[in-house]
């Protein structure tokens, strides 16, 4: 994958602010009729002591869902934990894994959120920015906004509303488990992220492709966590596969 757009990786909440509002001004929420072949999906994971970050990305056919490549890089952290900063704290590492992939997806699924985000623009928003893709957010946990009661019916859904904006919606993929919270984040609108999600759901409460990044990135995680055992990670190394 090509990495359009590029930004200094700031050291403090400060240069992060600026970054966060330049970049925010790309984003793009709209409608998208483009045909979708090629998804691509990535998610993190910490280490033991929370000073290392793994990502996983995968690519996968649309509609067959089928993966067909799979990359992962590891780095350490260098941003504090900072809510609704996420993306400085584990988007680089992200960055990393999708940039390895050897085909351009036309859609990329991250796990966090788009657009419900406090400042409207939340790692799968900058994400998508970076790659001038669309790009949409799927999490588990609800970041900011107000959700009426959901029935726990598989289907049922309500939207997300933060500042007398609707955001994103909160959609129940299987009954009676929790619901997932979802947001376009770049060049895509609520009704199309939320459509493509369910496309891709296949009996879990993650969509498959989105499962198969958490899965991949636990297992690199291990790998890299059981070749170091005893001994501190070697960030030269920086491992893709």
């Amino acid at each position: 994958m090509e990495l359009i757009h590029t930004h200094p990786w700031p050291t403090d909440k400060y240069q992060a602010i600026e970054i966060q509002k330049e970049l925010a001004k790309s984003i793009e929420i709209l409608p998208n009729y483009d045909d979708i072949n090629l998804i691509a999906s990535v998610d993190t994971s910490w280490g033991k002591n929370a000073d290392t970050v793994f990502a996983s990305a995968v690519l996968c056919t649309f509609p067959e869902i089928e993966e067909i490549d799979r990359r992962s890089y590891y780095s350490e952290t260098t941003f504090p934990y900072i809510p609704g900063m996420s993306y400085f704290r584990e988007g680089q590492t992200m960055i990393k894994a999708l940039e390895k992939l050897e085909q351009q997806p036309d859609l990329i699924i991250v796990h966090g959120h788009g657009i419900a985000h406090l400042k409207n623009s939340g790692i799968a928003s900058l994400i998508g920015v970076g790659f001038d893709l669309p790009a949409i957010g799927c999490s588990r946990k609800l970041l900011i906004g107000s959700v009426k009661e959901i029935q726990l019916t598989k289907g049922s859904c309500q939207p997300i509303n933060y500042q007398n904006k609707e955001v994103g919606v909160a959609y129940r993929t299987k009954e009676a488990v929790k619901p997932l919270f979802i947001s376009p984040g770049h060049k895509c609108d609520i009704p199309f992220a939320k459509d493509i999600i369910i496309r891709n759901l296949r009996g879990y409460r993650m969509p498959e492709p989105l499962r198969f990044a958490h899965l991949a990135v636990n297992k690199y995680k291990r790998h890299i966590e059981k070749k170091f055992a005893g001994k501190t990670i070697s960030f030269n190394e920086k491992k893709n596969c």
